[in-house]
């Protein structure tokens, strides 16, 4: 069982452009790893196929020296998880994309800033990243959990260029600023913003819930279908895409509440009196909600 093994993987030469980790299976990589097996994993710097190994050096540990902190997961997979291999990356690795694209059954540590598209499409498991990251963070993931202490880039949690749906299960936590486009065609899942997020934030959405604890930027959640958007500071709502309604969700808030609780702990101006409802967007419906703060504050 290698379980408490960490691998610590340390970036050790700059790319010429940027490295691109997307084929890299990381589970058999940590077992062959593990098992003193030479790897065969390459990388490509730009438009050019490398090895692996000579832009990191690989080590393991048997001992918990790194801060893996608890992650949310759904209740099926918590034995699972206990089997779940740890890697911990080293280095600046802002010139680094794709890290843990279709990641499954790992815990990922990054101790730094992180380029582009980490996360993308992954499964189970988790990623912390104890800095910021570029854009594309989580996009189209479909369980797991993503935290990123620091900023994120635009398209986090959204789709890829040519793809239907953006993020579809699982939760993405951002403790700083997104950019634009923050769960852009959400599917599934709950995501969060500690500060602020850019323009066109939950655009044509398509259910799930996602929380903002800043402002918003220009053109929020239109097109959306369905799903639910929170707020914990005032926003400008649009007449034209949102009306308010004064039904009765006091049992699905209580519920809500203690989702949004567990996640980012209790936000002021939510704790004592139930938000007001708006739904929309009302040229697709009006299916959708967003709920935000009775206070101006």
């Amino acid at each position: 069982m290698n379980s408490s093994k960490i691998l610590e993987i340390s970036l050790i030469k700059k790319p010429d452009f940027r490295l691109d980790l997307s084929n890299i299976k990381w589970k058999h990589f940590f077992e062959d790893s593990i098992n003193g097996k030479t790897s065969d994993a390459t990388v490509l710097d730009g438009s050019k196929e490398k090895p692996f190994e000579e832009f990191f050096s690989v080590t393991q540990d048997d001992e918990n020296h790194y801060d893996f902190p608890p992650h949310f997961c759904s209740h099926e997979i918590l034995d699972r998880r206990k089997s779940f291999k740890r890697i911990v990356f080293q280095g600046d690795l802002n010139e680094i994309d794709f890290l843990g694209f279709k990641s499954e059954d790992m815990h990922i540590l990054i101790n730094g800033h992180i380029g582009n598209y980490v996360g993308c499409m992954m499964q189970t498991g988790s990623i912390t990243i104890k800095g910021s990251a570029g854009h594309f963070v989580g996009a189209m993931m479909s369980g797991g959990s993503l935290i990123v202490d620091g900023d994120v880039g635009n398209y986090a949690g959204a789709n890829l260029t040519g793809e239907m749906e953006g993020m579809a299960g699982g939760f993405l936590s951002v403790k700083g600023n997104a950019g634009n486009n923050f769960c852009r065609r959400m599917r599934r899942g709950f995501a969060s913003v500690s500060g602020d997020v850019g323009d066109f934030f939950a655009n044509d959405m398509i259910a799930g819930s996602a929380m903002v604890g800043g402002s918003a930027g220009k053109m929020w959640g239109y097109g959306m279908r369905r799903g639910t958007l929170i707020f914990a500071k005032h926003q400008v709502v649009s007449p034209h895409v949102f009306k308010e309604t004064y039904h009765d969700f006091s049992s699905y808030w209580g519920l809500l509440k203690t989702v949004i609780e567990s996640i980012n702990g209790s936000f002021p101006s939510l704790v004592n009196v139930p938000p007001k409802r708006f739904v929309g967007d009302l040229a697709f419906g009006g299916k959708g909600e967003c709920l935000l703060p009775r206070s101006a504050t």
